[in-house]
């Protein structure tokens, strides 16, 4: 791509990212599904975002949430063997990738919530994040 393209490319994704702003910050979900509109990958969406100053919320994994911290939210919450399992037969350098989690949402029919949950509860890590939040 030459470079006015690529500038006009640059300035097409800034506009999408900021007209699809929640309250000043980009939500995860809004993020990955505005990647797959423009056609762009998803880590050109966080590296604007990045380059924008500009900060991604509501981790579909639960990332980003206080209660993730403290982990008080997943006091006696009961999670299913199956996705234990499929989560430890998953990990990659110790942790779960990010893409990963969410097929095995789809995969396991339950909620890419509860995947992030399972590996919190499990201690493991969510890595390589599709938004490259992590880096």
């Amino acid at each position: 791509m030459n470079p006015a393209d690529l500038a006009k490319e640059k300035q097409r994704l800034e506009e999408a990212v900021t007209a699809s702003l929640v309250g000043g910050y980009l939500p995860c979900p809004v993020a990955l599904k505005l990647a797959k509109r423009l056609n762009v990958d998803a880590r050109a969406v966080g590296d604007t975002v990045d380059e924008l100053g500009i900060r991604i919320t509501d981790c579909q994994l639960g990332c980003f949430k206080v209660e993730k911290a403290s982990h008080e939210d997943l006091v006696g919450k009961v999670i299913r063997e199956e996705i234990t399992e499929r989560v430890r037969g998953s990990l990659v350098r110790g942790g779960l990738p990010c893409p990963v989690a969410h097929d095995l949402g789809r995969e396991l029919k339950v909620s890419i919530k509860e995947i992030g949950d399972a590996a919190t509860r499990m201690k493991i890590k969510i890595i390589d994040c599709q938004l490259n939040c992590f880096a």
